[in-house]
């Protein structure tokens, strides 16, 4: 079992497995046993793009046009906003021992005062630590089953959460184990599509919503029954998409950048929506699954002005889509989130940044590892196999969070990429991505397992 904070209970759900709970303080809780990319136009929604009002096909992987991508999705009309559904602000208390053991996640070799004198027969150098294993993070990206759907359902377009969809999802995971996956990447709320939270009329963030809940609680069941781990991705740049409403057909969908720009609703965010899923995924039974946490996908493309750290390049978002945000008020997301995260599970947190080329801007965020993306746009003037001293990201260990599983763009095959990251003593590889198309995992998965086949000790946590 992992270091965790020892809940005082188990989130009770209603047999429905349905409705709105936006108040984690007001859920009975009973006693708990203590078990536990960026490579060209990412894709528009079938239904005209930013404003259409159809179904999402599935955004693509990463940066907007013109940076890589563009990640845009359908939206619409409004799903039940509105309410008064605050949640507590404080995080459960624990029993037995108090908060959660820290986990180490120093890329410098020495051990945690934790895990002094306890023998690791599978380390890896380098690797991030969590339960004394240092290892090797290593697996695919799931992302989404329905972009913007899995964690909350969206009723408006007859999509279910993950506790609808068990059976596909299972199915999916087993596929990625039997093919040498440990670590899943898994998207929470890429956009704030209607039903997943709820807002008030001006578009502040008020509870969790539809079967977010219950969808959390199912990932890490059905993780637990096929034997992955799972880094859940809280938010993605995609949720700074300008506000749409389009009426009667469509949702409405909220953005994410006046939120962030703004410290008094930025808080409301932290604790109306980051801290009821960190308590949430702590009161699971098979909370162990979720091995780290990503608190946004590349945030870079949502971000406009000079960096603070490290003489990076400034950040250039596309003003005409997206509501951008400062590299200080981004920074400032990053940190009050890791702080909650940490809290409630003592599980490590990144950021998923776009590119190493921004490699300081998170170096200051109070995260425990790096992570950073990879394509043919970034190897070309940013190359992968450059020491990362060179890159000046030492003091933690760097996961290599998204590639391209058919190594399109980058000239190089699956098995040398990644054995050059082991070899370079990066802390992991999570090649993206399992449904996007235009990385196909069924021509992937084979070299996948084949590099997990060579090392069986060292990827597996």
């Amino acid at each position: 079992m992992r270091n965790w904070l020892y809940l005082a209970g188990v989130l009770q759900l209603s047999a429905a497995g349905s409705g709105c709970v936006t108040n984690l303080d007001d859920v009975d809780l009973d006693g708990l046993d203590g078990a536990g990319g960026d490579s060209g136009d990412s894709g528009a929604a079938s239904g005209g793009g930013a404003s259409g009002s159809g179904t999402p096909a599935g955004t693509g992987s990463g940066g907007p046009a013109g940076t890589g991508g563009d990640a845009t999705t359908g939206s619409g009309t409004p799903a039940g906003t509105g309410g008064d559904a605050t949640t507590g602000s404080g995080t459960p208390a624990g029993t037995g021992g108090g908060g959660p053991t820290a986990t180490s996640s120093s890329a410098g070799g020495g051990d945690s005062g934790a895990c002094a004198g306890v023998e690791d027969t599978c380390r890896f150098e380098g690797g991030v630590e969590i339960d004394c294993r240092r290892r090797f993070m290593y697996g695919v990206n799931y992302a989404w089953r329905d972009f913007g759907a899995d964690f909350g359902g969206q009723t408006r377009w007859s999509q279910v959460g993950i506790s609808g969809k068990k059976g596909q999802v299972l199915a999916d995971l087993q596929d990625m184990r039997a093919h040498g996956v440990d670590v899943v990447r898994w998207w929470i709320y890429p956009r704030f599509y209607g039903d997943q939270i709820t807002f008030d009329g001006q578009g502040n963030p008020t509870g969790l919503g539809g079967t977010s809940v219950q969808d959390i609680l199912a990932a890490l069941e059905l993780a637990e029954q096929a034997e992955v781990n799972v880094m859940f991705t809280l938010f993605s740049f995609d949720g700074f998409h300008k506000t749409t409403h389009n009426p009667p057909n469509g949702l409405s969908v909220w953005s994410m950048g006046p939120i962030v720009a703004d410290s008094a609703r930025r808080a409301r965010l932290i604790e109306n929506v980051v801290r009821p899923i960190a308590r949430t995924v702590a009161s699971s039974p098979h909370r162990h699954r979720m091995l780290a946490w990503d608190v946004i996908n590349e945030p870079e493309w949502a971000m406009t002005g000079p960096s603070l750290h490290g003489g990076d390049p400034p950040f250039e978002g596309d003003a005409s889509k997206f509501d951008l945000v400062t590299h200080a008020q981004m920074e400032a997301l990053a940190k009050e989130s890791a702080a909650v995260l940490r809290e409630a599970t003592g599980a490590p947190v990144s950021v998923g940044s776009a590119a190493i080329k921004w490699g300081q801007a998170w170096t200051r965020a109070d995260v425990d590892f790096y992570q950073v993306h990879m394509y043919g746009w970034v190897n070309e003037w940013f190359p992968y196999n450059k020491p990362l001293a060179e890159y000046n990201l030492t003091d933690k260990p760097v996961v290599m969070g998204e590639f391209p599983s058919n190594m399109d763009g980058m000239n190089v095959s699956y098995d040398r990429f990644v054995s050059d990251l082991y070899d370079l003593r990066y802390a992991g590889a999570l090649s993206w991505s399992i449904t996007d198309g235009n990385f196909p995992w069924s021509s992937a998965k084979r070299a996948v397992k084949a590099f997990a086949d060579q090392h069986p000790c060292e990827t597996r946590y």
